[in-house]
């Protein structure tokens, strides 16, 4: 029966998430009962959807303010997602894209789904919906795809951003010392450290999902592959750029009001998209938006040209996710072309936290990585051909690679997660 299954998930979804705080709590199931109450009323009331976009979009919107109001009691876990989830489902249920859920048990578990709870990927009902409605029979092909996909997430997670991490810290943490080349090198590696921090806690995130018997959305496509700016938002965090388009940028016309319309509408949804990473981000959001109006303007007619620039163009503007400060973003950025310390550099990178060991195994492991990506599908292809012994013993060398080759702090923190911050 999917009834007593839902009710065990749900049960465990909201024990872990209670020990993030048991306001944090409160505020997540009051969420969730107003906005199902306020589903199940706006076929009678329309204005009931209304009131309940508006509340979790004005909770949203104190917490991305809190630098600037300083009001810190609404620092709720995952809030940035599970809000946009209620928001979609509210959205749909008003449009009569579907009928609202009367199973109380079942849309509680869609919005705090553990896993997907902190970082996404970003689901809509009608896509869950049919998997908590129907009984799970959980496989081994679920047990062996899942348990893969988890260590190659630590892989990426541990043994590659973890050490990556190191090094963006010390030069961070020090503007004034480290600008130049140093700044230059803290951008490429925070690049490559965000990424997998990021797509490594989706893959655990799927990969947990998956030996359950909950299949959910592809959050990343090989992103640094990408030939455009706009091609590369098509490749990253998909479920948030999913929901920017079908409920921000499509309600305010889209593509379907002329040229200059369509740009304008592309840069007020980017910079949603910063305000949504937070109020200090609104600058980003805003430069991205104008490289995907612009950028395809510079596309040669080489691939390989095409996806440097574009990865360099990224790169660029992850310093402000290294630099929060924008000002200091802006410094560091010029200094890569003003301050000529690149002889500096390469004497001192040794002693910014990594031992000589560690730079072998993170040059080896990104190289791993490049692969990985470029053949993922065929690698996947592989695994499931594979018979039982096989794919246990894939399994368990790439769980030792996890245990020799991983950082480990101490215990278990969603913070430690660079989108979990957001």
């Amino acid at each position: 029966m999917p009834m007593i299954g839902n009710f065990i998930l749900l049960a465990i979804s909201l024990l872990i998430y209670a020990g993030y705080g048991i306001l944090g709590l409160f505020y997540l199931i009051g969420a969730v009962v107003l906005s199902w109450s306020a589903g199940l009323l706006t076929k009678r009331w329309r204005w009931m959807a209304w009131i309940s976009i508006a509340l979790n979009s004005l909770s949203l919107l104190m917490l991305k303010l809190q630098p600037l109001t300083g009001i810190g009691w609404l620092s709720v876990m995952g809030l940035s997602y599970f809000t946009l989830q209620i928001i979609s489902y509210q959205v749909d249920v008003y449009r009569s894209k579907y009928p609202p859920e009367r199973n109380f048990l079942r849309y509680a578990l869609y919005v705090t789904w553990i896993p997907h709870l902190f970082m996404g990927p970003i689901e809509r009902y009608d896509a869950m919906a049919p998997q908590l409605s129907t009984p799970r029979k959980i496989t081994w092909e679920d047990i062996s795809c899942g348990g893969i996909r988890i260590l190659v997430g630590a892989v990426k997670k541990l043994v590659i951003a973890a050490r990556l991490g190191v090094l963006t810290a010390a030069i961070s943490a020090d503007p004034e010392k480290y600008s130049g080349a140093f700044a230059l090198a803290a951008m490429l590696m925070y690049a490559i450290q965000l990424y997998c921090d990021f797509s490594g806690g989706i893959d655990m995130v799927l990969g947990v999902s998956r030996m359950v018997g909950i299949r959910m959305h592809e959050n990343f496509q090989t992103p640094y592959f990408s030939e455009s700016v706009r091609e590369f938002w098509q490749r990253w965090h998909i479920t948030l750029g999913a929901w920017l388009r079908d409920y921000i940028y499509i309600p305010l016309g889209g593509n379907r009001k002329g040229k200059l319309r369509k740009l304008c509408n592309t840069v007020i949804t980017f910079l949603v998209s910063g305000l949504w990473h937070g109020v200090e981000y609104l600058l980003w959001g805003l430069l991205n938006g104008v490289f995907v109006c612009f950028g395809d303007r510079l596309k040669t007619r080489c691939k390989t040209v095409n996806r440097i620039g574009t990865f360099l163009a990224i790169t660029f503007l992850w310093s402000f996710f290294v630099w929060p400060e924008t000002a200091t973003a802006l410094k560091m950025l010029l200094s890569v072309v003003t301050t000529w310390n690149y002889g500096t550099f390469f004497a001192g990178v040794g002693t910014l936290g990594l031992t000589p060991g560690d730079w072998i195994v993170l040059g080896a492991a990104v190289l791993l990585l490049w692969g990985y990506d470029l053949w993922s599908k065929k690698l996947s292809g592989w695994f499931a051909g594979r018979g039982p012994a096989a794919r246990v013993a894939v399994i368990c060398c790439v769980g030792l690679l996890v245990l020799v080759f991983g950082m480990y702090g101490i215990g278990f923190d969603v913070d430690s997660f660079i989108y979990g911050g957001f």
